[in-house]
């Protein structure tokens, strides 16, 4: 299968959970998908003030080679649960199918949780001891996050969307619980 076809399915499992969730569960997973993507932003926030847009520029996006597993369970119920449609492009290895010459195609708080989390050396000598002790505590609640989220549903929703979307061929989402 490739690997559109499997982001499709992916994301249409996904939009399918979210809608057969009861309102008990669909409540404290929406509140924490608010409280992941806040995250993010937050962690953005503080690699902006530091100049990562000129860091990342200069580099050319070498940290956003071979991407495609990057975009994790949790972050595709993001994805779904915010409304917001993605077409990535997977035939541009090894440069990142999430990204286009602009940069990422995917707005901070929906960027896949292991790229917003990566801070090159360059941005890090730039941080003040302050930030760093910021973004080691963000980096912290988003983890608690998805592990809350993935308490929540009996899914392991650290894997990435692209696996767990091709185990779903092979069985139904009731019995992907647990992964």
């Amino acid at each position: 299968m490739s690997d559109q076809k499997l982001w499709q399915d992916g994301l249409a499992s996904l939009n399918a959970l979210l809608s057969d969730l009861s309102p008990a569960a669909k409540k404290p997973l929406l509140e924490l998908l608010s409280g992941y993507r806040a995250g993010k932003e937050s962690l953005a926030a503080i690699t902006l003030a530091a100049d990562s847009e000129t860091i990342c520029r200069d580099c050319a996006g070498q940290c956003c080679l071979n991407g495609k597993y990057r975009v994790n369970v949790f972050d595709g119920l993001s994805l779904c649960a915010a409304g917001i449609s993605v077409m990535p492009d997977f035939s541009q290895k090894p440069l990142c199918p999430y990204s286009y010459a602009g940069g990422c195609i995917l707005e901070s708080g929906l960027r896949p949780l292991d790229c917003i989390l990566f801070v090159c050396d360059s941005l890090e000598g730039r941080l003040p001891d302050s930030d760093r002790v910021d973004l080691t505590a963000l980096e912290n609640n988003l983890r608690k996050c998805l592990s809350e989220a993935s308490q929540l549903l009996n899914i392991h929703l650290g894997i990435p969307l692209l696996l767990w979307a091709e185990k779903l061929t092979d069985q139904p989402i009731q019995n992907q619980r647990g992964i």
